[in-house]
């Protein structure tokens, strides 16, 4: 017998190159499990036949979140047919069917930080608001419109709106993207060092279904094709001795994977009670979370000791986002200060780690343990809120509890008011061919502007390295990275041609996890996955990282950390481009492209250095080889004036190696930044 999914047991013999002719599996319907009643209710025993139904795809993305929508997308604008499988009747994943629809994301997100596509879906977001709603004048007037003026997000929504817009996305790319909900992928027929087919089940038709794409993606919540397809990955935390991070464990852990949680939302209605039937275990969960909204930060850290918050209030945010004290609206959905008189009521997401199932891990167990497992994380969170109805301590100090937060559950669509799918924060992991470790991202260990830098990056993120402890003793941290790049080797899988990550399970630690697993990283990731996959189907093999590169940068994926340049800017691609190879100005004191800005003379001779194969740099030495290989002059006192602003008569275009694409002048100078990379980008075009 062999373990084929955390949410999946193949209790079939299967055979090691292909699929078995008898095969018979134990699948949960996470979606369906409740907090009451028998888990083995939630288990489906699949008979597959022999000779199911057939389709066939270019690419099959499992896992219907944010990675795997950005990838189907992407496929198909580059002419794809793309299966795509989601085992809940959600798109989005965490920002939907997981229930955080309060985006993790950066201080930098309104000027970047994010795709082009990625950019597109937080606009759907706030056109809905805006046509669907009379918003107060104060809100009208708001370019970064926040609907639920949360503390934790610039961007707070409905679930329900993250799904339709992500539906309006697809819309156009019905033709080649077929959605398959509630359907999880079982089995995989693995022959000759590439997969060559995919057993489906689908829940609500009872039926088997096999997919045979030419290529893979994996951007399911937890890794399950990793296994499946028997690919090397981690489970769990490395040791230390492994890693060399200072924040990992003596010693490897399979069991230590961050903890999930199953939000909900509630809406406060004064006067009224709307206090659920009291949880199974409650005094248990109660006493062993143990529930509060005091939480202590740890001060060995340099951090506060303890924090009492609040039920209510409204506190000028700080630098995280954050609030020092009121909770409801820390994940507020919904503000009424945003909307007209008679608009919607004020909602707010729940998702505290006091409510985190820390207990058990859900990777690499039976379909029985996962039944068991989800149902416990759900009377955790049902528990809190009992708590939050009848125990807390209340604000104004008469009494406990809220009997009149209400739960929304058409919030989350489900009927238990419990999100569709556990927000899962940790998956396995691929044993990449490159690795992205603590000491390559958190400010620590990299002094200047950004992390690490990636000559390979096929994207960009940034977010605390936030570990929501396991439930072996692990202990809670927050660390603060630089922006940091997503390498493309830490996409690279062994064992399998055709199959690549595309959600939180590239090649990452458990510690580094933590920065990598937030809603626009894995968009990235999904993005990135698809445009290699469909340049490895077009050529026979996963291409070099420039050849990937050109295209992510022309689709609007940033490759290097700017501040200051949105991808809609016409020199987007040029920019990111010229700035990967070299030949764009970076410095260690600021993130800032200013594609505006003039050029000086050093910059123009350092890109001129960089793109004839000098890359790497510092300015003097560039200024030396452009004057001995007499690529520009210095003037008759043999000063070359570095700082001075570039002109394109500058350069002696006689003596390059290769030439550069014709000039097309506005003005002879000076020459923006912008514009001297786009002149390099045409010749690399």
């Amino acid at each position: 017998m062999r373990k084929a999914s955390n949410l999946l047991l193949a209790v079939a013999c299967l055979l090691p190159a292909a699929m078995a002719q008898t095969r018979e599996y134990e699948v949960v319907d996470v979606q369906s499990v409740r907090a009451e009643g028998d888990p083995s209710r939630w288990i489906h025993t699949v008979r597959a036949p022999a000779n199911p139904a057939e389709i066939a795809c270019d690419i099959l993305v499992a896992g219907g979140g944010m990675g795997g929508v950005a990838a189907a997308l992407r496929a198909a604008s580059r002419g794809h047919s793309v299966c795509l499988t989601e085992a809940t009747d959600w798109l989005g994943g965490q920002a939907t069917a997981g229930g955080v629809s309060a985006l993790d994301e950066n201080r930098f997100i309104e000027f970047a930080g994010g795709t082009r596509s990625y950019y597109e879906f937080r606009r759907r977001i706030r056109d809905h608001y805006r046509t669907a709603y009379r918003l107060s004048p104060a809100a009208a007037g708001l370019e970064d419109l926040n609907p639920g003026a949360c503390y934790v997000s610039p961007l707070c929504f409905e679930p329900a709106v993250g799904v339709r817009a992500l539906d309006a996305m697809l819309a156009p790319a019905r033709d080649r993207v077929q959605v398959f909900p509630r359907s999880e992928v079982i089995d995989l027929e693995v022959r000759e060092g590439a997969i060559r087919a995919a057993l489906v089940y689908q829940f609500e038709k009872k039926q088997v279904l096999k997919i045979r794409p030419r290529f893979v993606l994996d951007a399911t919540e937890l890794g399950d094709l990793l296994p499946l397809a028997r690919i090397p990955y981690v489970a769990g935390s490395e040791a230390r001795s492994e890693t060399g991070e200072p924040h990992a464990g003596e010693k490897p852990n399979a069991g230590c994977v961050q903890s999930f949680t199953y939000p909900f939302a509630i809406e406060h209605r004064p006067g009224e009670s709307h206090r659920i039937p009291k949880p199974p275990e409650y005094e248990k969960f109660r006493d062993g979370q143990p529930f509060s909204l005091r939480i202590y930060y740890p001060v060995d850290l340099g951090w506060k000791g303890h924090v009492q918050y609040t039920m209510f209030g409204d506190d000028p945010p700080i630098p995280n986002n954050q609030s020092p004290r009121p909770f409801f609206s820390w994940r507020r959905l919904l503000a009424g200060g945003n909307f007209a008189p008679g608009g919607p009521a004020e909602l707010a997401l729940i998702n505290w780690p006091r409510q985190d199932y820390h207990s058990e891990s859900l990777l690499d167990r039976t379909a029985a343990d996962t039944a068991r497992v989800l149902q416990q994380a759900k009377r955790v969170s049902l528990a809190f809120l009992y708590w939050l109805q009848t125990d807390l301590p209340r604000d104004d100090g008469k009494g406990n509890g809220y009997p009149e937060l209400r739960l929304r559950a058409d919030a989350m669509g489900s009927q238990d008011g419990l999100s569709k799918y556990p927000y899962i924060r940790e998956s396995r992991r691929i044993r990449a061919r490159g690795r992205v470790v603590e000491q390559d991202i958190v400010a620590e260990h990299q002094p200047g502007a950004r992390a690490r830098w990636f000559a390979d990056s096929i994207g960009t993120g940034f977010y605390m390295v936030d570990i929501h402890p396991c439930g072996t003793g692990e202990r809670g941290r927050m660390m603060m990275p630089r922006p940091f790049q997503i390498p493309m080797g830490a996409m690279l899988p062994q064992g399998v041609t055709n199959f690549l990550p595309a959600g939180k399970n590239l090649g990452v630690t458990h510690v580094t996890n933590g920065a990598f697993r937030l809603h626009p990283v894995e968009w990235n990731v999904g993005e990135a996955a698809a445009v290699m996959a469909s340049l490895a189907l077009n050529t026979g093999a996963i291409p070099e990282a420039w050849a990937v590169q050109r295209e992510l940068a022309r689709a609007g994926v940033p490759l290097v950390w700017f501040d200051d340049l949105r991808t809609e800017h016409p020199a987007f691609a040029a920019i990111h481009l010229a700035a990967i190879r070299g030949a764009y100005p970076l410095n260690d004191h600021d993130l800032h492209a200013s594609p505006d800005a003039p050029a000086t003379r050093a910059e123009a001779a350092q890109a001129l250095a960089a793109f004839f194969g000098h890359s790497g740099m510092r300015p003097e030495a560039a200024v030396s080889l452009a004057l001995e290989k007499g690529w520009m002059a210095a003037d008759h006192r043999n000063w070359f004036h570095p700082s001075l602003p570039f002109y394109w008569s500058d350069w002696r275009e006689d003596k390059f190696p290769a030439p550069l694409p014709p000039l097309e002048m506005k003005r002879r100078g000076p020459v923006t930044r912008a514009e001297l990379a786009l002149r390099l980008a045409g010749a690399w075009r």
